[in-house]
């Protein structure tokens, strides 16, 4: 389903508007007029084509040989999603990854449709293709621990034009994006109030212990790109890495408890919000109405 998509941006002369904090989150809060934002809600339909071809291939046969005894109804309705393209959350993309790195051994009973449900369900995962994809984004989604010894952990605070989804009751679905500019205002205005060290955890207790280490925009132009790790970050998506001094925080970067930063502040919706929902729905509609046209 196509989505309207707002562009956010900051009032520089605002006193309330830009990042209040940077968090370690686990699961991030959501507020009216409030964004806190994290991989969590975030989602993607930027896997390989392979993939989309295997949940086809898929469909393909089950359409004429049916399901038999294989897959539940989450399997089939993955298949469906990706044959289609669409977008799919992290939380899906994790389970994803757990399925497959799981099942990955049934390939070796498994070598046809025909042959049992290890290949057809697997397939319906989107395949090998699919377990690749899914382990690269969910590395890219954590911060990094640069040095062990020294406690620096490393990671995006915003990336620039990515669509992030939302929802709420005033607007549906909906998604958010950041471009280049605005992330600059952030970041300058974040420096500028001298927010470096307004840390928190689960954007609800700030915390002591860590200190900012670094701070940049990437910027190709100049020559600044993207750490290892995170090589499909778009020119001025913006990274910070932090000194972790506290034992217990340091303790749980390591464990997973907090595996990424996520920003939160008050961000403005464009001005004729509701003139672009209509108007962007209106051609979601009009492409709709031309593509089943097409289909009868």
């Amino acid at each position: 389903m196509d989505l309207p998509i707002y562009k956010l941006s900051i009032d520089e002369l605002d006193f309330e508007s830009g990042i209040d904090f940077i968090s370690l989150v686990e699961n991030p809060a959501i507020q009216k007029n409030f964004i806190a934002f994290n991989d969590q809600f975030e989602s993607y339909n930027d896997y390989p084509e392979a993939v989309k071809n295997n949940a086809q291939k898929v469909l393909k046969y089950t359409k004429e040989y049916g399901w038999g005894s294989c897959g539940t109804d989450v399997g089939k309705q993955r298949a469906n999603q990706l044959a289609k393209g669409e977008n799919i959350s992290l939380d899906t993309i994790q389970r994803m990854y757990s399925y497959l790195s799981r099942h990955k051994v049934d390939l070796q009973s498994s070598k046809s449709y025909d042959d049992g449900c290890g290949l057809l369900m697997y397939d319906s995962w989107g395949g090998e293709e699919a377990l690749r994809w899914s382990e690269s984004k969910l590395n890219k989604t954590k911060f990094a621990i640069q040095n062990e010894e020294k406690r620096i952990i490393t990671g995006a605070a915003m990336y620039s034009d990515l669509p992030i989804y939302r929802r709420d009751e005033e607007k549906g679905e909906y998604y958010v994006v950041f471009d280049k500019e605005t992330i600059f205002k952030i970041a300058k205005k974040w420096a500028l109030n001298n927010k470096y060290n307004a840390v928190n955890t689960d954007h609800a207790q700030p915390i002591q212990g860590c200190t900012l280490f670094e701070s940049y925009l990437l910027d190709f132009e100049r020559g600044i790109m993207p750490p290892k790790g995170f090589e499909d970050a778009k020119d001025g998506s913006w990274f910070v890495s932090y000194l972790v001094e506290d034992d217990e925080v340091w303790a749980k970067c390591k464990d997973g408890t907090w595996n990424g930063f996520s920003v939160e502040g008050f961000f403005n919706f464009p001005i004729n919000a509701e003139v672009q929902f209509l108007s962007q729905l209106k051609d979601i509609l009009q492409k709709h109405i031309k593509n089943a046209t097409k289909n009868t």
